[in-house]
């Protein structure tokens, strides 16, 4: 008979305690990406309220703008996806993130426009790094060496440079490591219930157009490239994956159909939509050069600073950045390791590089009429309308993909000095993505007028203001931010939006107006050429019932006071910070 195990009694006056539990190794992940975003934008951490993360305020404010809406459309029985403005703005052809909208509320609702962007500015490259760490599942079996492609892939060139632009649709890049795992389940190990999964897909497609319809289109695109680079490599699984994968397609499609039929049809026959080509196919592009030439936003630069002003672009979209050390690891690694997963994911990564170079290839900004294979898509309805540039976003997962899968192998080198050399190659290799820290943090105060709006504003007016909104990328959207601080107490007649009206075929910002062509023309201290009339009929056609003046430096405010006040027929009062005219 075996003996009973001996009971330990517990020492008089203490309680045994439950020993503690390690939380698990995602959570973790995650609170080391958000130490790292934290103290990559810790200018804005004092002024949370009152600064934007980026370098320039136009995207940031128009951001603001957008999660202000969302909220407030829904809870006045507005339609969230077409604006109440007079001249209308169909959100479906703009950064609207509706989805973001919804999920910030409580802090938009609490703290404001400014606050919910910058909390959606430090989440999306925590929340993109965790999907990442957690799609390398099935592939990549050390926390470490999911961990060190969650960092990369979270804050690497590409979502460097997008966060120092403010584009806060495209640091939330959670579908492709998304994407990535799904793979997995639809073309490598199947899936039993193919109708229930790619119901599943269908809704996560449905997610990312609330997010950002361009990141969807060129994530399809590269599911499909993805499909045939394992259909060329395993050609005698194809009969056996492709009625699953035809019956998990047909439910994608039919859910994602259902669920967002309106908004495609606001994106396909809506009103306000642009009738015309957006942008220059040739200017969101890669330039070749950056691909070995960082900018200043990465620390490791063996090239004067001034050398990305002389790549194609904003430095926004010069993210990506691959150098030497990166590209010549990848090209060892698919030579030398055995692996499968390793080297499909450098080919996806190679095409996804390769398009993203646009329809020629562009070095240092000069067009060299080298025709590249996106040139067969610049003619594809609204898929031509996408920035190819932001296919780097795949590049960068697939290098992710890459290192992963090579750290989890080192352990098993044979040769013990080979991995410490293997360990000491890789680690120079991912230290040359190392961001700098030169994340920028811009003022974005709000004159105390609008703070109090309810105090001297009626409900349902129409305010136009001095200075206007325009596109101009540093300073252009501020009444826009203003607008949202006053929670959406009034319209304004135009904005920083992507739309058309009769006479234009394409807007990014509402046509000057006769008024604010005598402003520009007062303030400067430059001859009027506009009569008074024409400038009150223009404020009269977009239905403006109040002007208010903010003072600005560099310009001759009392000019434009007095011609506001002539054109008004108001003589204008002070209300705080302001001027104020009443039509």
């Amino acid at each position: 008979m075996l003996d009973a195990p001996a009971v330990v009694a517990p020492v008089e006056g203490r309680t045994r305690r439950p020993p503690l539990r390690r939380p698990p190794a995602i959570v973790l992940v995650g609170l080391l990406l958000l130490a790292i975003s934290l103290g990559l934008q810790h200018r804005v951490l004092g002024a949370f309220t009152t600064s934007t993360i980026g370098d320039v305020t136009g995207d940031p404010d128009l951001f603001g703008w957008w999660l202000t809406w969302t909220p407030w459309a829904i809870l006045h029985g507005e339609n969230p996806l077409v604006t109440h403005h007079p001249l209308g703005v169909n959100a479906m052809w703009n950064t609207t993130v509706p989805l973001l909208g919804v999920l910030l509320s409580p802090v938009t609702l609490s703290a404001g426009p400014v606050a919910a962007y910058n909390v959606g500015m430090i989440l999306g490259p925590v929340v993109s790094g965790v999907a990442m760490a957690a799609a390398l599942g099935p592939w990549v079996q050390r926390w470490s060496a999911r961990t060190v492609a969650a960092v990369v892939y979270a804050f690497g060139p590409f979502q460097v440079a997008h966060a120092s632009a403010g584009h806060l649709n495209i640091v939330w890049a959670v579908l492709p490591p998304v994407l990535l795992y799904l793979v997995h389940v639809l073309f490598v190990r199947g899936t039993d219930t193919p109708y229930r999964t790619g119901a599943l897909v269908g809704l996560l497609f449905a997610a990312q157009l609330f997010l950002y319809t361009q990141t969807l289109a060129l994530c399809v695109l590269m599911l499909v490239v993805t499909a045939v680079v394992l259909a060329v490599r395993f050609p005698s699984r194809v009969r056996e994956r492709l009625p699953g994968l035809v019956r998990a397609g047909a439910a994608c499609v039919g859910v994602f159909a259902v669920v967002c039929a309106y908004p495609l049809w606001l994106i396909l026959a809506g009103p306000q939509r642009p009738m015309s080509t957006i942008r220059d196919p040739l200017y969101g592009v890669t330039d070749l050069a950056n691909v070995v030439v960082p900018t200043p936003l990465t620390a490791a630069r063996l090239v004067p600073t001034g050398f990305a002003d002389t790549m194609r672009a904003n430095v926004g979209e010069q993210g990506g950045y691959l150098g030497p050390a990166i590209l010549l690891l990848v090209v060892v690694l698919v030579v030398t390791v055995r692996s499968t997963p390793l080297r499909l994911a450098a080919a996806v990564g190679l095409v996804s590089l390769v398009l993203s170079l646009g329809p020629e290839i562009v070095v240092a900004d000069h067009g060299t009429g080298f025709p590249m294979p996106w040139a067969v898509f610049t003619e594809v309805h609204l898929l031509g309308e996408a920035e190819p540039v932001r296919l780097q976003v795949v590049t960068a997962l697939c290098v992710a993909f890459v290192l992963a899968v090579w750290i989890d192998r080192i352990p098993t080198v044979p040769w013990l000095p080979g991995v410490g050399l293997a360990t000491l190659a890789t680690a120079f290799a991912v230290l040359t993505w190392l961001p700098a820290d030169a994340y920028g943090a811009r003022e974005a105060s709000t004159p105390a007028f609008f703070d109090h709006a309810a105090r001297h504003l009626r409900s349902g007016d129409v305010v136009e203001t001095v200075p206007a909104v325009t596109s101009v990328w540093d300073g252009g959207a501020r009444p826009m931010r203003w607008q949202a601080q006053a929670d959406m107490l009034y319209k304004i007649p135009g904005g920083y939006f992507i739309g058309s009206d009769p006479q234009h075929p394409v807007l990014i910002e509402a046509p000057v107006s006769a008024y604010q062509q005598g402003v520009v023309e007062v303030g400067a201290g430059n001859p009027l050429t506009v009569a008074p009339a024409d400038a009150a009929a223009s404020l009269r056609a977009s239905g403006v019932t109040v002007v208010v003046v903010v003072p600005e430096t560099g310009v001759d405010t009392d000019a434009v006071r007095s011609w506001t006040a002539t054109v008004t027929g108001d003589p204008g009062s002070q209300v705080e910070d302001v001027w104020a005219f009443r039509l």
